[in-house]
């Protein structure tokens, strides 16, 4: 019997060269009726946290939040958990991360990938959840 390749997370990255399975964030689309949708690891993205610190700039403005399943009031951007965004607050981030001016062009093909990957998600899902593993 053949062996089925595991599915992956996909990996976007800027300027990362470490070794895998090292520190950062997996974005993946957030449903507020998850009964209603299957996420697959290749729905996801991860990125390594030395080029997320090229986003998290836009994404700490945009805290506090309200978490939309609990209602619980969000402070912060949290490294170590789960941050769920709701589609109306990455709009705004979407703004600000496409005019985020870059003196390297690979930055903003970088930036570009992740707003377009950004965009897609958005188109059937409710938002996206940001969850770190610091």
């Amino acid at each position: 019997m053949a062996r089925r390749s595991k599915s992956k997370i996909p990996v976007l990255l800027y300027q990362y060269e470490g070794p895998e399975r090292n520190i950062g964030f997996t974005l993946s689309p957030l449903y507020l009726n998850e009964e209603m949708h299957e996420i697959r690891h290749e729905d996801m993205l991860f990125i390594y946290d030395e080029d997320f610190k090229h986003i998290r700039p836009a994404i700490n403005r945009a805290f506090p939040l309200t978490d939309p399943r609990s209602g619980e009031e969000l402070q912060s951007f949290d490294p170590c958990w789960d941050n769920p965004i709701v589609k109306e607050v990455w709009v705004g981030m979407l703004t600000e991360l496409e005019q985020v001016e870059v003196a390297e062009p690979e930055l903003r093909v970088f930036l570009d990938s992740l707003t377009t990957w950004i965009r897609n998600v958005l188109v059937s899902a409710d938002g996206i959840e940001v969850t770190g593993n610091l």
